[in-house]
């Protein structure tokens, strides 16, 4: 009998402990925080079908841009991550609103600064097919040999020399000195700091400006170059210039 009891004492204080793990689990705050992104050109909203002018004064009509972005990161004061994403990618589509919309979690610590990656690792590069955002299907890969597509970006325009006034801009690269993985770190706007709390969900509003992609650390209007579809020297240029697309608009709490 008392070893019957002893029996039931120590199933018991399993169930109970086993249930507290449980609430406990269900009971973890959770933290929201959106990544909004807005394409622009020269601060105007993009629309689709619309005409564009860059700053060399070109006219341009978007009909496709794409763009891998990820591993995203939260930074205190000291630039330490207090939220951390890494090996996460997300697929941007221009004329997608749901892929403007990048949902993450994080936590009460504070931060002052956002941080993420444009591009691909090159671990993932030659990791094999893959699925979801990085799957070869979505028309963002080469080959195993060259890789993801980390950019595209197809148009028209009166300054192309070609026939039918078309350009075509496929970047990628992850070799060495061809690399066109870029890291992007933005400061809050409108304040030292912010820190995620459970009464809302927090949104970061970033401005993705298209003009960039042809002015920004190079001088690469369209009449100059209306197609690259390979790694190489001037793909390394036109990510020098995408890593300048990105700002942080303004962070609010809905």
């Amino acid at each position: 009998m008392r070893n019957l009891c002893i029996h039931i004492l120590i199933v018991t204080g399993l169930f109970m402990s086993g249930g507290c793990a449980k609430d406990t689990s269900v009971e973890a705050p959770g933290y929201r925080l959106r990544i909004q992104v807005i394409p622009v050109v020269n601060g105007n909203r993009l629309v689709r079908d619309a005409g564009q002018t860059n700053s060399w004064g070109e006219d341009f009509r978007v009909d496709v841009f794409r763009i891998y972005l990820g591993n995203f990161s939260l930074l205190n004061d000291g630039d330490v991550p207090v939220s951390d994403h890494p090996d996460a990618y997300h697929l941007i589509d221009v004329f997608d609103s749901t892929s403007l919309s990048i949902d993450l979690t994080g936590n009460e610590r504070p931060f002052r600064r956002l941080r993420f990656q444009i591009g691909i690792d090159s671990i993932r590069n030659v990791s094999g097919a893959q699925t979801g955002a990085l799957d070869p299907l979505n028309g963002m890969f080469w080959t195993w040999q060259t890789g993801y597509i980390h950019a595209k970006f197809e148009g028209s325009s009166a300054a192309s020399i070609r026939p039918d006034n078309r350009f075509t801009y496929h970047i990628g690269g992850f070799q060495k000195e061809q690399d066109t993985k870029r890291i992007i770190l933005l400061d809050l706007p409108v304040q030292n700091t912010w820190t995620l709390d459970k009464s809302g969900l927090t949104h970061i509003i970033l401005h993705m400006d298209l003009d960039a992609w042809f002015k920004a650390v190079h001088d690469l209007p369209i009449s100059g170059q209306v197609q690259v579809m390979q790694p190489g020297p001037l793909a390394v240029e036109y990510a020098d210039n995408y890593a300048k697309m990105f700002s942080l608009e303004n962070i609010e709490r809905r």
